[in-house]
């Protein structure tokens, strides 16, 4: 009963998110950066934002800077280590990002479910659906690494 559910949520998760992120003008990263702000309710380093969404430093500072660009974001200083910068949700982020970073579909995927199970199921369906396309985002990424990785080596075996 387990396994055909949880394949409905990732799918209904992976739709969801597709969704919001066109809607908003998105890309799959910065959602992800502003969800884990949103949902986490606390501020994250650089670093941390990096290992979220996997990005080296340039392309997280790239993300930060469009997202800030957007006012969905704040930056401001660490008051522990004044060299670095804390990332928060903007207060439009919140306004416009709340209820689809936390609607989770769960009446669409618990179909057939008894009712009693739903209310124990829905809060935590959004947050494994975020976690689930944050792995399938590493995968990809992954992937990617291993056949840019493969290509240089032929490169270099010519």
């Amino acid at each position: 009963m387990l396994g055909p559910l949880l394949a409905r949520a990732e799918l209904l998760g992976f739709y969801r998110i597709r969704s919001v992120t066109e809607r908003f003008g998105l890309t799959v990263h910065e959602y992800t950066v502003l969800a884990e702000l949103l949902l986490a309710r606390r501020a994250m380093t650089g670093a941390e934002v990096a290992e979220t969404v996997g990005l080296a430093t340039g392309g997280t500072t790239r993300l930060l800077a469009r997202l800030e660009e957007r006012d969905l974001i704040e930056r401001e200083p660490d008051p522990e280590d004044g060299r670095r910068l804390l990332v928060l949700a903007s207060a439009r982020a919140h306004e416009i990002l709340w209820k689809d970073v936390t609607d989770t579909g769960a009446r669409r995927i618990v179909t057939g479910v008894p009712g009693e199970w739903i209310d124990w199921f829905a809060p935590v369906t959004g947050r494994i659906l975020d976690v689930a396309v944050r792995r399938f985002q590493e995968m990809r990424d992954h992937q990617y690494r291993d056949r840019v990785r493969r290509r240089r080596q032929r490169a270099a075996e010519r």
